[in-house]
């Protein structure tokens, strides 16, 4: 597969535009999504340099092989260029291409029989990059915080890191997760009880947390 973007690359720094005086930042990143569909490769650009950083955070769950997620980000972009024809609209490009990194970094762990074990990912640390530290609150309570949470089974710790650290909707995470949405909705909820029994004193820093964490 020839790897290019035309005249465009996906590390591109140049200020990127839809037309000669309207920045990609103000438009809705759906209609971005158009018009890459539509044949305009700048768009991708956009899209990868927003979400690329999201992509590492989220496929490095699945395989600590920084290199091999590193690879299957880009592969999955020059896909799409290849596949654009036979694409259609999203409702939500992060959860599009969310899923389209797991399915991708799985299939190619399975090839090479070195699939990370599920329970090792999703593992919450007070040097997570995602928080933004509130003055409020001390390194102590961050670590009580995510210890509670890693205490929670895998499932309910993707949820926690779909819906609250990068703000992905039920229905978004249902596909996501390969779940319904109901079931989706309902994994939530339950990961907010379990946390809210188990942190005691704790449970108003950790919504505190949640408003940071985006």
């Amino acid at each position: 597969m020839e790897k290019s973007l035309h005249t465009t690359d996906l590390n591109s720094t140049s200020h990127l535009h839809l037309d000669g005086s309207v920045s990609f930042m103000d438009k809705d990143e759906n209609k971005v999504w158009k018009q890459f569909l539509e044949g305009d490769d700048q768009c991708l650009v956009y899209i990868y340099r927003k979400y690329v950083d999201v992509l590492f955070r989220y496929g490095q769950q699945f395989s600590k092989r920084y290199e091999f997620v590193q690879d299957c980000i880009q592969e999955l972009f020059y896909e799409l260029i290849d596949k654009r024809k036979s694409l259609s609209p999203t409702r939500s490009v992060k959860g599009y291409l969310l899923v389209s990194l797991k399915r991708k970094i799985l299939r190619g762990s399975k090839k090479e029989s070195k699939l990370v074990l599920e329970e090792e990912g999703f593992i919450f640390s007070f040097a997570e990059p995602v928080i933004s530290i509130n003055a409020n609150l001390k390194e102590e309570d961050y670590q009580i915080i995510f210890d509670k949470i890693n205490e929670l089974p895998t499932s309910q710790r993707e949820v926690i890191f779909l819906y609250f650290y990068e703000g992905i909707g039920y229905s978004d995470i249902a596909e996501i997760m390969n779940i319904k949405t109901a079931t989706a909705r309902t994994l939530t909820y339950r990961a907010l009880e379990n946390l809210e029994n188990n942190l005691g004193p704790y449970l108003s820093s950790f919504y505190t947390m949640m408003l940071f964490a985006q």
